[in-house]
This record gives structure tokens, sequence and C-alpha cells, in this order.
């Protein structure tokens, strides 16, 4: 019995110390407004992507599909063959991003850049302190501060959102209308270069569903003519 006891107490430490261990548990993360239906908004953010990002990201596993290879993401295009890179951190491949973060976390790490003048970049992130990505979508959306008196540390608490962190001194070439409904664009495809097939796998989720209840409805008449045959032999 006290071994058992051991073992519960050992599993029950080990849950408390790894849940300690999880970084930004409670933040709070904006929902990415993206629908993977919309084939249109995928292909929007494909040319951004291409247009935007793709000078220093790659995506290798989306290097065949249709809908990149249309929008300009193409293998010879990518930076592959690139060895240095400012402040020596590799900008990460792309293709399964929100497959490891999540569209949310994304969506919100791309509004969350703020100026921060002791940076080399020149600005900083509300969930990624001190990261090395510059502010590329600065032209876009303009220049973010950090509200007097938040918290710089790129923990959101509770209720707090990231706009409640900071505040735009400067707007960009889109409004932050437009910016929201660009970055939603660039999440989608990211979410479709993650999972190429979501749509294709839900339908054919719906047709195994169907199919299964057809069948349960077949065995649940066959079983009931065994069982009257059963019956009749008893």
């Amino acid at each position: 019995m006290r071994r058992y006891i051991l073992i519960i107490l050992f599993f029950l430490c080990s849950s408390s110390l790894w849940a300690q261990e999880l970084p930004n548990e409670t933040m709070v993360l904006a929902k990415a407004p993206i629908n993977r239906y919309d084939m249109e908004s995928i292909k929007r953010g494909a040319k951004f992507f291409a247009t935007n990002c793709m000078s220093c990201h790659t995506m290798i596993y989306l290097r065949y599909d249709k809908i990149a290879i249309d929008a300009g993401i193409t293998y010879d295009k990518m930076p592959v063959n690139v060895t240095t890179w400012p402040y020596g951190v590799k900008p990460p491949d792309l293709s399964l991003e929100t497959s490891v973060r999540g569209v949310n976390w994304i969506y919100t790490y791309l509004h969350s850049f703020y100026l921060d003048p002791s940076r080399p970049t020149g600005v900083n992130n509300l969930l990624v302190p001190n990261t090395a990505m510059p502010d590329i979508l600065a032209p876009y959306q303009g220049d973010q501060e950090l509200v007097k008196g938040s918290i710089p540390q790129g923990v959101l608490l509770n209720d707090t959102e990231w706009y409640d962190l900071v505040k735009l001194t400067r707007q960009g070439s889109l409004t932050p209308e437009q910016f929201d409904a660009t970055i939603a664009d660039l999440v989608n495809f990211l979410a479709y270069a993650a999972e190429p097939y979501y749509v294709q796998q839900h339908c054919i989720g719906w047709w195994v569903l169907g199919f299964l209840v057809i069948l349960f409805v077949m065995m649940y008449f066959l079983k009931r003519e065994y069982w009257k045959d059963v019956k009749k032999h008893k």
C-alpha cells in the first residue's frame, strides 16, 4: 500500500514540476480569425509570404504545392544555401510552424512587436522577448510602443491582451483593420502549409462517419436476424 502511495505522489510532484516549467502558461493569445476553407485568403497569404517572408524563411515541405508555386514560393528562391545570418540566428523553416506553435500564437506574435532602442534590431516582442527577428511588418502596421506601466517581460497574465500593453504611435500603409486582415491571410496560409489536405481530410471524415452509421444500422438488423435463429433453437 505504501508503495502505491509513493508512486502516486511521485507522479503528482512530477506533473506539478512539469507545469511550472511551461513558459507563459497563463498567456492570453488573440484568436486568429482564419478560415481553412477560404482558398482566396490562403492564396493572398501565400503571395504575402513570397513577397515579405521568403527572403529569410524557407518552406521546404511546400515546394511542390500548386498554390505555393503560383504565388512564387519555389525552392530556387528560398534561402536554403545561406549560411551566415545576422546575430548568428537562422530563421526557422515555416512549413510546420502552425503545428508547433498554433495559429493563435503566430497571429499574436506578428501583432506584438514594439519599439525598443536597446535591441540591435530596434524592436522587441511581447511573446518572444529579445527576439532576433526584425519587425518586417512595420511598413504595413506602423510603429508600436509599450504602454507606460505595462509589463515588458513578455508575459501576458490573466485577461491582458497584447493590445493592452502596446499602442500604435505611427500608422503604416495599412489601417489596423486592413493589417489584421492581412495577417489573418498570412496565418491562414501557414495553417494550410502545415496541413495542405485539411479540407479533404474533413470531407473524407464525414463520408467515413456516414458509412459507419449505415454499417451500424445494417449490423443492428443483422444481429436481430441472428438472434431470431438463436431463440428458435433454445
